[in-house]
């Protein structure tokens, strides 16, 4: 009797759900959405005995429970008696992924038995029908069990479930495992990204980023950087037009979670690094707070952290870190500085797992001793050293970037790092150079330097070049000509003395023929030439962008960084999206000119939004000689006339006489209350009064003269 009622009350809830607008919902494969499809028979699933002993050891001890709990969901006759066999199973898999060194073998091996007894269908079919305890947490568990197979299985037969879970944006029990398990999924292959971005699941993701649950904006930055550095180019201009790098700035700026931070870094420069969309990247602000957040963390003391957290302490796959090491390779130093520090993290998990050769596996040890030798970034190299000291790889010495100016010693140096010991000599008898070095042909090397051996001489020459795309041309390259190539193509840097020393610049370089840069410049590839040509004379026709005091923003956000961080960059992402030019200081002016840039920024702006958060203007009641920089940037705002909008966030207003005199005026501003649940709502009205309505209340003084959003749904 009771299975029976059981059945009925899963059909009624089939019914309901299809009641729905077809139009919102995705389609399910009907073994999903059959019910008692997923209850096939249990299978004998012993324990392979290539398994490490241990492994084997920990599985002959879980692996009876774990099959006793997934028959008892199967067939439980009550939701109680399904919730405690989900929690069975999760408790065990939990246990799993926190064993230190044997966790993801353990686990992968648990994970793959609840596919194959049927458990991983019966989650979809609770997810699909059940109500909403439940869903929530078998989403929980789902969550926790989606290794590569599994979500091949997904992929297969349950993301229009998972999708369709997605719609239900605003119910928060199931966010934060419906966000977790979209983490999972944009890593499955670049097909299974670009359906969850054209069904809706990117955008519940960067609808969640405006969330404060640590929890969900976690899985949002994880399923962020997942998209970027899985979904491949095509997927990545999908996320530009869907805004990500803008929404991406929320969770950069975020100082709750370094975890969430550092993802959000993580996508934000491999988009970057897709040469595309790199402007549109650049222009959301959101990459020019990679390198001072990356300088301000201590990589061991993260890895620490992570190897205490459940979550991460099995640290990342070999297909996982693989991805970095193009970052590492890439031109664009946020990429370097964060690859490396990821790296740094992972070498002291891998360190104690005893699995460092995973490093030199994926081709990154190669890429690490280049930072060291040749990148300008005195953070990402020490991250590099780091990494290989860790790993026990020899640290090879900085190569003085100043190629040109080098003597025959240091070309010595460089030969002895390089490998080419046996050739010194050689080099030293015919007193070679930095500016010989950068011009040396092949005939040369062959005939003079005797280097028989043709593959020799390849090897030489992919060195060689890697010098002279790193070097640093600035004692006689007066015109940045390096760097413009660099614009070009990275590796283009590598033409920059050929050219130098042929006597072109950047002025003149339009004017110079294809041939020319055969002949003269010793550049070979056809393909480079014309790309070289034809950018120098399109330069020559762009028309040249005159920056005039009228050039200002729209928007001067100014905020109390302790209290008021997370609003004052969401503010700015809501305005942007509405096609306003934001400024909001991100701590990268440097000290001494401080004051005068954060003035004139106030001054050039015509509007002034103020956040109030908690405890905003304390620091201004004591503040007579105005030092405070809320205090400053206020008082700069009233004596120019700006359009000042106050946005109050649990903020009570302080009595005007607390305050000094130059900034009482402030509170003569309707203030608008912020709404977390009700944002578009909020920034329509804040809108309203930054397109013309000022928001100066002749009346207002106290408390009761400040406007606030009566009813949170109405604007």
């Amino acid at each position: 009797m009771p299975m029976v009622l059981t059945l009925l009350v899963s059909l009624y809830k089939l019914c309901r759900f299809f009641t729905m607008s077809g139009a919102e919902q995705l389609e399910v494969p009907e073994c999903v959405s059959q019910a008692g499809s997923w209850a096939g028979s249990s299978r004998d699933h012993r324990v392979s005995p290539g398994v490490n002993t241990e492994v084997r050891a920990a599985l002959d001890r879980i692996l009876p429970t774990l099959h006793g709990a997934i028959i008892h969901a199967k067939q439980a006759a009550s939701p109680v008696e399904l919730s405690r066999a989900i929690t069975e199973v999760f408790q065990l898999v939990e246990e799993a992924w926190g064993m230190p060194t044997l966790g993801r073998d353990v686990a992968k091996v648990l994970c793959d038995v609840i596919r194959l007894e049927g458990g991983l269908d019966l989650l979809l079919n609770l997810l699909y029908t059940a109500e909403l305890e439940t869903k929530c947490q078998a989403g929980k568990l789902l969550e926790q069990i989606l290794v590569a197979e599994n979500r091949d299985r997904i992929a297969r037969i349950g993301l229009g479930v998972i999708l369709n879970l997605a719609k239900e944006r605003d119910v928060p029990q199931l966010a934060q495992s419906v966000s977790g398990i979209l983490e999972h999924m944009f890593k499955h292959t670049e097909e299974t990204c670009f359906q969850l971005i054209s069904d809706g699941g990117l955008d519940a993701i960067l609808y969640w980023c405006r969330w404060t649950d640590p929890i969900v904006l976690r899985h949002c930055a994880m399923a962020l950087a997942n998209c970027a550095m899985y979904g491949g180019q095509a997927n990545q201009r999908l996320m530009i037009e869907k805004r990500t790098a803008e929404w991406l700035f929320p969770l950069v700026f975020s100082r709750d979670d370094e975890l969430i931070r550092l993802h959000a870094c993580l996508a934000i420069t491999v988009l970057a690094t897709n040469k595309e969309i790199e402007k549109e990247v650049e222009r959301s602000g959101t990459l020019a707070l990679v390198e001072p957040f990356i300088a301000s963390l201590d990589p061991e003391q993260f890895a620490s952290e992570m190897l205490d957290s459940s979550d991460n302490s099995q640290g990342r796959t070999a297909d996982d870190l693989q991805r970095l090491v193009p970052l590492l390779d890439s031109s664009r130093l946020e990429a370097q500085c964060i690859a490396a520090f990821y790296l740094c993290t992972e070498a002291a998990i891998k360190t104690r797992q005893k699995k460092t050769k995973i490093f030199s596996e994926i081709g990154a040890t190669q890429s690490l001793k280049r930072i060291v030798c040749y990148s300008t970034s005195s953070t990402t190299s020490s991250l590099a050293k780091k990494v290989l000291r860790m790993i026990g790889e020899e640290v090879p010495r900085r190569i003085l970037p100043t190629v040109p100016n080098w003597k025959a010693c240091e070309v010595q140096t460089w030969l002895q790092q390089i490998g080419f010991n046996s050739y010194c000599q050689r080099f030293l008898d015919h007193q070679v150079d930095g500016d010989i070095l950068l011009r040396l042909t092949e005939q040369e090397l062959q005939k003079d330097l005797e280097m028989d051996s043709s593959i020799t001489r390849k090897r030489f020459f992919r060195e060689l070049t890697e010098l002279k795309t790193f070097a640093n041309y600035s004692t006689c390259d007066h015109s940045n000509l390096a760097d413009w190539l660099g614009s070009i193509d990275p590796k283009f840097r590598q033409y920059t003395y050929n050219l130098l020393t042929c006597g072109i610049n950047r002025n003149f370089l339009h004017r110079v023929t294809e041939q020319q840069l055969q002949e003269d410049c010793h550049i070979n590839t056809g393909f480079h030439r014309v790309r070289i040509l034809t950018a120098a004379r399109e330069m020559l026709h762009s028309p040249i962008t005159l920056q005039t005091a009228f050039n200002g923003t729209d928007v001067f956000i100014s905020y109390r960084r302790s209290t008021g961080s997370q609003l004052a960059s969401l503010l700015k992402v809501h305005l942007q999206l509405h096609g306003f030019s934001v400024f909001i200081d991100v701590e990268k002016l440097t000290a001494g000119k401080f004051e005068d840039k954060l003035t004139q920024s106030v001054l050039s702006a015509r509007n002034f939004v103020l956040v109030l958060s908690p405890n905003a203007l304390d620091k201004c009641m004591e503040d007579p000689e105005c030092k405070d920089w809320v205090h400053k940037e206020i008082v700069t705002a009233l004596n120019s006339g700006k359009n000042i909008v106050p946005v109050t966030d649990h903020f009570e207003w302080p009595d005007p006489e607390t305050l000094p005199k130059d900034m009482r005026a402030v509170l003569k501003f309707n203030g608008i209350k912020w709404s977390h649940e009700y944002q578009e709502a909020t920034i329509d009205k804040i809108i309203r009064f930054l397109q013309g309505r000022s928001s100066r209340d002749s009346s207002a003084g106290s408390e009761n003269g400040l406007d606030c959003l009566s009813s949170l749904g109405q604007t």
